[in-house]
C-alpha cells in the first residue's frame, strides 16, 4: 500500500518535471519470476523513480549507503524498503575497506529474490555526468551467481534497462526507457578460463551499451544530438500539436543507427564517405538558416492552405477558452510549491543530476505540505466536503496546467511558422525541396552502407 502510494506520487512528480516518459520493451519484463534489474545511472535518484514508475512490479531498490547518513532520509528509505549498498570508494574514504560490508544487503536481496521479487541495482556504482556508460562493478553479477549457486532462486532473470534523458537537468524535456531481453541466469554459461563474475559483468555491460547512447566526450554527444534532431525532423511528417513533442525513442533509434553506419564508413568507398559528409554539412546549414528565422525544422512540413489555417484557429481558440481557466487555476494553486521547488533546484553546487533530483523530490514534499495546508484552510472556511473536492481537483488542475502551457508554446511556434511561410511561399518551397533531396540522399547512403532494417520503421515512419 505504501509502495503503491509513493510510486503514484513519484509518477506525478516525474510527469510534472518532464514533458514525456516513454518506454519500449516493457512486455519483455517477465511477470512471474525473480528479477534483477540492471540499469545505467545518469540521473541520481531520478533514475530509481523512473524505473519504479515504468516497471509494473514492486521494485526493491539498492542505494549508496552514504544517503542513509541523514537521519530523516534513513528513516524514510528504510520505511519504503530501500537497502543500503556500501561502495568500496566510500569505505576507503572513511579509513578502511570491510570485505563483508555488504553482507546484510546481499541477504536482503537474496530474500527478495527468493520470494520472486524484483531488485534494482545500478552496476556502475554511482551516478555521473559522463556521456557514456561507465565501467561496471561486479556486484550485480555476484548477486545473480550467488542466487544461482544457492539453488533456492529458480528462474532468476537479469533484465537490462537503458535510460536516456534529453537534458536531465531541464524541466519539460523528454525521457526514454528501453527494456532489453532478459538473461536467464540458470541458462547462462561463463566462457572457459574467465572468472564467472567478470564474464557475467561483461555480458551485462554489453547489453546495457546496446540500450544506451555512448560518446567519447560531451562535445561529441552535443554534436550527435543536433544531428539526430535534424535527421528526425527531415524524415518526419507534419507535426501534430495535440501529439506533443516527438518521442525521444525515435531520436534514440536514429542515434544508434548513425553509430552503426559511422562504424562502417571507414571501409566504404571514398565517394560514399564524401556524400555522407555533404549530408551532414547540408543539415547543419539548413538548421542554421531556419533557426536564424526563429523557426524549427519541423515547421517546414506544416500545411499552409486557408482551410488548415481556419481549422487551426478554431480548434486552438476553443482549447484556449476551455482549458485556459482551468490551467490558470492549477498554476495559481501550485505557484508557491513549484516556485519553492525551482529555488531548491537552482541552488549552486553538485552535478547536472542534482537540479532534477532536487526539483522532483523537493517539489513532491512542497506540494504535499501545501495541499494539506490549503485543504485545511478550505475545510475551515467551507467544510470538509468542499475541502475534499478542492483536494481532488488540485493534481488534475496541475496536469492541465502543464499540458496547456506545453501546447500553448507549440501553438505559438506553429502560428508564427504559418505566417512566415504564407508571406514567403518560395522560401517554404525551397526548404521542402531540400527536405526531399536530403531524404533521398540519407536513405541512399543508408542502403549503400547496409543500414539496419529493424530501425528503419522507427526512423522513416511518420513522427
Amino acid at each position: 500500500m505504501i509502495y503503491a502510494l509513493l510510486r503514484a506520487l513519484a509518477g506525478i512528480a516525474l510527469r510534472w518535471f518532464y514533458s514525456s516518459i516513454d518506454v519500449a520493451g516493457v512486455e519483455r519484463i517477465p511477470k512471474r519470476r525473480p528479477l534483477l534489474l540492471v540499469v545505467n545511472h545518469p540521473n541520481a535518484l531520478v533514475d530509481a523513480l523512473v524505473v519504479a514508475w515504468v516497471v509494473p512490479r514492486r521494485v526493491l531498490i539498492t542505494a549508496k549507503a552514504t544517503i542513509f547518513q541523514n537521519p530523516v532520509a534513513n528513516t524514510l528509505l528504510r520505511w519504503v524498503g530501500v537497502v543500503p549498498l556500501r561502495r568500496a570508494s566510500d569505505e576507503r574514504s572513511t579509513g578502511g575497506l570491510d570485505a563483508a560490508r555488504n553482507r546484510a544487503t546481499f541477504r536482503a536481496v537474496h530474500a527478495a529474490l527468493q520470494r520472486g521479487g524484483t531488485v534494482l541495482i545500478f552496476p556502475e556504482g554511482r551516478s555521473t555526468d559522463a556521456p557514456s556508460l561507465g565501467p561496471l562493478k561486479t556486484g550485480a553479477a555476484r548477486m545473480a551467481l550467488s542466487a544461482r549457486e544457492s539453488g533456492d532462486v529458480p528462474g532468476l532473470a537479469i533484465v537490462p534497462i537503458g535510460l536516456t534523458f534529453e537534458r536531465k537537468q531541464s524541466p519539460r524535456t523528454r525521457v526514454f526507457a528501453e527494456v532489453g531481453e532478459p538473461l536467464v541466469v540458470d541458462e547462462w554459461q561463463s566462457p572457459p578460463g574467465v572468472p564467472q563474475a567478470d564474464a557475467l559483468t561483461a555480458e551485462i555491460e554489453a547489453r546495457l551499451r546496446a540500450l544506451t547512447l555512448n560518446y567519447s566526450t560531451i562535445d561529441d554527444a552535443a554534436r550527435a544530438v543536433r544531428l539526430v534532431s535534424s535527421i528526425a525532423a527531415v524524415l518526419g511528417e507534419e507535426p501534430t500539436i495535440g501529439a506533443g513533442e516527438r518521442p525521444l525513442g525515435v531520436d534514440t533509434a536514429i542515434a544508434k543507427r548513425i553509430d552503426v553506419l559511422t562504424a562502417r564508413l571507414p571501409g566504404a568507398p571514398a565517394d560514399a564517405r564524401a556524400r555522407a559528409e555533404r549530408i551532414v554539412a547540408r543539415l547543419d546549414e539548413l538548421q542554421r538558416e531556419i533557426s536564424d528565422r526563429g523557426l524549427r525544422l519541423e515547421d517546414v512540413n506544416i500545411r499552409l492552405d486557408a482551410a488548415a489555417g481556419a481549422r487551426f484557429v478554431v480548434r486552438e481558440g476553443w482549447i484556449l477558452l476551455i482549458g485556459g481557466p482551468i490551467a490558470f487555476w492549477g498554476g495559481l494553486n501550485h505557484w508557491l510549491p513549484f516556485r519553492a521547488a525551482r529555488a531548491v533546484a537552482a541552488r549552486p553546487g553538485g552535478d547536472n543530476a542534482d537540479p532534477a533530483m532536487r526539483a522532483v523530490v523537493g517539489g513532491a514534499v512542497f506540494v504535499l505540505v501545501t495541499y494539506i495546508a490549503q485543504s485545511l484552510f478550505v475545510d475551515w472556511l467551507l467544510g470538509w466536503r468542499a475541502a475534499l473536492i478542492y483536494l481532488v481537483s488540485l493534481p488534475i488542475a496541475a496536469d492541465i496546467n502543464f499540458w496547456f502551457r506545453d501546447r500553448l508554446g507549440r501553438t505559438r511556434r506553429r502560428a508564427r511558422a504559418f505566417l512566415v511561410f504564407r508571406r514567403e511561399p518560395m522560401l517554404r518551397e525551397r526548404f521542402a525541396r531540400e527536405f526531399a533531396s536530403l531524404r533521398d540522399d540519407m536513405r541512399g547512403i543508408d542502403r549503400e552502407l547496409g543500414g539496419i532494417d529493424g530501425a528503419a520503421g522507427a526512423v522513416s515512419a511518420p513522427v
